[in-house]
Formats: structure tokens, sequence, C-alpha cells
């Protein structure tokens, strides 16, 4: 009888303790906020700050408006304002105060979730590829929702993929990202495309940009880095490099639908600036490093053909011309042996462990052969894409810059495509940082919260000692240098500096 009373007491103390404790927190906070403005007047000011995205954001509430930002300038290159407001709060403020004229866009609190779509049929992810019988088609070119396309781009693409994107002009003006509404199970969506791709290359510190301009207020990813639709998923290939096309393509509306999580992003940049229709001023990104080289199997789209006649470019520039794309480029025999090392610890390639420097030797003579083998009866851009010379473990066609980048360059605008050299960034990585932010039409990142980030920042890709070179022969480099001379000067007269040689012989 004392223990069970003596156990009933023991509770109801640790009861009272816990209620003591959240009533004295409640205290605490309600005095913090009396701090900062007086309830009476509801005039309150918040100051937050988190990791890198810490900046000051004031906010005005009163009897009469309810909470939203009134501080900082989105078309000013000034420091980032904070934009992070509980969606509940912001999804009120919004409707209360968005102007009359684009009322129509909705605010989608309810959209279904993916899994929904799923579940009940509303969408697929899978497709099958398009048939150009089905569409309306010349001898040479397609007509579908505003877009003139080759033929050759219909069959290696999902079926839905230039069917339900709408036309360019049905774009949201409210987004400044690339976005459409739709309808769903009785309720509204809304789709979006990437606003900007890091489209390239491979080991040339993507998930390193990747990491920093996710940390922007502004950018939220549009998935995981490395989503891999436009270079496989979309052709059907499985995510993992090298292997055939063995399945149905996935749909683009699974890529596009990034139900609540993507929409409440974007709904929390909302800002009205006078002279503009852009009220979400969020963007958002795709990471894939190997858009720009991976179009791999092509052959079996075109069969006969010597070149691709399409490429991730093409697909990618007409389902929005106005898109931003990022090259990061890297010293190319450095960038080789960086990828053969992550590779062959990745196990995409079947490497002959350990590995050494003799051995990776032999690999680079077998590449640069088969390479000037195959210019024998094909082009450079023929033998760049060719997929026999992809399946070697030195990824040395990777390294093929002018190639690619030419193929870009050719169906976008050179405003729209920036190229930087890892090497100049990684000394100057701010500068470099803000750069970016003024290609992407965004504001900087404050100065010493980025500072503050880029000494605790880690990528994660670090190589196991058992998957390093611990050198490079002499005969090896040499062997490359020679390869790429006279590319390097095809690439430094593409972007027309000298910092394209790396300072290898030109």
């Amino acid at each position: 009888m004392i223990t069970n009373n003596l156990m009933k007491r023991t509770v109801l103390y640790i009861l009272l303790f816990v209620i003591a404790g959240f009533y004295i927190i409640k205290v605490l906070l309600q005095a913090d906020i009396g701090k900062s403005g007086n309830a009476e007047d509801h005039n309150i000011e918040f100051h937050k700050s988190e990791s890198l995205r810490e900046t000051t954001v004031e906010y005005k509430l009163n009897a009469q408006q309810p909470l939203i930002p009134i501080s900082g300038n989105l078309t000013e290159k000034n420091e980032v304002t904070r934009l992070d407001i509980p969606h509940e709060t912001l999804k009120n403020s919004i409707i209360n105060n968005i102007s009359e004229k684009h009322r129509n866009i909705g605010f989608l609190e309810n959209m279904p979730t993916y899994r929904e779509m799923i579940q009940m049929g509303v969408m697929r992810e899978q497709s099958v590829f398009g048939d150009i019988n089905n569409m309306n088609c010349s001898a040479t070119y397609c007509y579908l929702n505003g877009r003139i396309l080759n033929r050759e781009m219909i069959t290696e693409n999902p079926e839905d993929m230039f069917k339900f994107l709408p036309a360019e002009e049905e774009f949201l003006k409210e987004f400044k990202n690339p976005c459409w509404k739709g309808k769903a199970l009785d309720r509204e969506t809304l789709y979006c495309l990437p606003y900007f791709f890091i489209a390239g290359f491979t080991k040339s510190g993507t998930t390193d940009l990747h990491q920093i301009l996710g940390k922007h207020p502004l950018i939220s990813s549009h998935g995981d880095k490395e989503e891999h639709y436009f270079d496989r998923q979309r052709r059907g290939r499985s995510i993992k490099m090298h292997r055939r096309p063995f399945d149905k393509p996935k749909s683009l509306m699974s890529y596009v639908y990034g139900g609540q999580i993507i929409a409440k992003r974007l709904m929390r940049t909302y800002k009205e600036i006078e002279g503009t229709d852009v009220l979400y001023h969020g963007i958002t990104m795709d990471a894939t490093p190997s858009y720009v080289w991976d179009n791999e199997f092509w052959e079996k789209f075109y069969p006969g053909y010597k070149e691709p006649p399409v490429t991730n470019a093409d697909t990618i520039s007409k389902l929005n011309p106005k898109t931003k794309i990022i090259l990061s480029l890297r010293d190319p025999i450095s960038r080789m042996r960086s990828a053969y090392q992550f590779f062959c610890q990745r196990q995409v390639y079947d490497c002959d462990r350990p590995i050494t420097p003799e051995k990776y030797h032999n690999l680079v003579v077998e590449a640069v052969e088969m390479f000037n083998t195959c210019l024998k009866n094909n082009t450079v851009r023929g033998c760049t894409y060719s997929t026999e010379t992809h399946q070697l473990a030195t990824h040395l066609y990777a390294s093929m810059y002018h190639v690619y980048i030419a193929d870009y360059m050719e169906v976008f605008p050179r405003d729209q495509v920036y190229v930087l050299q890892m090497e100049e960034r990684s000394r100057d990585p701010i500068a470099s940082i803000n750069n970016l932010c003024d290609f992407l039409e965004i504001p900087p990142f404050a100065g010493d919260t980025l500072r503050s980030f880029l000494e605790v920042h880690d990528t994660g890709n670090q190589i196991l000692d058992e998957h390093k070179l611990p050198y490079v022969l002499p005969e090896t480099t040499e062997l490359l240098e020679e390869f790429f001379k006279p590319y390097l000067r095809d690439l430094v007269g593409l972007l027309g500096h000298e910092k394209w040689y790396w300072n290898r012989p030109s």
C-alpha cells in the first residue's frame, strides 16, 4: 500500500512539474515578444537567423491587417531577405491582401499528394514513347501547343511530354518559376518545371554548387540532386549509369508535379512589387551534371545516324526556351582522374583493384586509341556522343567540353548559359556564387553568412584511400595533354578566353 501511494505521488509530482515547465516557457516567450514591440498597438518585429539564411525580416501586424512581409526589395541587389513565414499565416496573408487581378491562381492548400495522384489513377509514373502518327506532323516537323518540334524528338520522349505541357503563354505570370495550373481530384494543382539546371560537368564541383545554392531563401531543389529525368528516365533508362533502355519512359507529369511541397516553398516567397505581375519570387533547380553529356543509347532511337539528331539540350529548350543553364568545368585531366576514382568506388565500372597508376595509364591508352579509331569513320561530335566510347572507366568522353557546350549554345541564347571554372570558384567562392545569383536574377547572399557556411561546408563526396590514385604517371599526363590540345583550342575559341587551357600546352 505504501509503495502504491508513493508511486502515485511521484507521478503526480512529475505531471505538476511538466505543467509548470510549459507555463514558464509560455511566459518567457510572451516576454520576449514584448521586448520587440507593444502588444497593444500590434506593431511587432521579429528577428530570426538560421545558418546560411541568416538575415533580418520585419513584419507588421495590426487588428485590420494580417501578417505580411514589409521589408526587402527583391528587385535590388541587396542582401537576401528571409521569407520563411509559417504556412497558415502566409496563406491568410495572401488571401486577404492579394490584388483582385491575381486571385484567379488559387492557393493550392488542398492539393492532392503525389501518392494520391498515383493511387487514384490521375497520374501515371510511366508513359509510352511518342508516336508521330498520332500528332500533327509534316515531313520534317511536328506542331503541338505552340511548339515546333523535330519529328525525331517525339519518338525518344514520353507521349505526354508535349501533350501535357501547356503553351508557353499559359505559364502563370504570378510565378517567377515556370509553373502552370491544373485540376485533379476536383482540386487545384500546380505543375512546375525547373527555373534553372546545373547541367554539367560531372566531378566539377556540382554537388558543392547544389548544396550552396540550395541554402538561398529563394531557391528550392526541384527534387533530389541527380534527378536524371532528361538523360535517363524520360528515355526508359534506370538512374544507374550504362543501363540500356529497358522500360517505359517516365511521364513528364510525374516529373513536374511537386505537390504541396514545391507549392508551399514557392508560396513562401510571396511579395508584391510595383511594376511586375510576379508575386512568387522563388525558383527551383534540377542539378544533374550528366545532362550535358549523357545521351547514351541514342543509337537505339536513331539507327543509321552518325550523330544524335537531338540531345538533352534540345528537349529542355523546347519545354521552356527561357530556362537558364549552369555548366561548371574543371581541368579535363584532373576531372578524368576524379571521375575514375569516384565511379570505381561506386562500382559503376568493373575496376581492376587495387587501383594503380600503371593500370590507370593502360586504361587511358585504351580510351585514346578507341576515340582516335572512331574518328577514322566519324566526326568528333559523333565519337564524343558514341555510346561505345562511354563504356570506359576513364570518362575521357565527358572532358570533351566544347562539343557539349556548343550543343547547348545552339539552342539557348548565350546569356542563358553560364559557364564557370571550378578552380576559379575555389579561389573566390563568395564572388563566384554571387555572380551566379546575378545570372539567376535573384539577390546575392549576405556575405558574412555565406562565408561562415563555406568555412564548415563539406560535400561528403570523399574518396576512400583504397580507391585513390596516389599519383598519375608523367607519360599518362603527356598523352592526355597531347590528346586534348586541339579540343581545348576549340573550347577557347568557343568561350573566348585562354583560361580554358588550364595552363596546359596549347
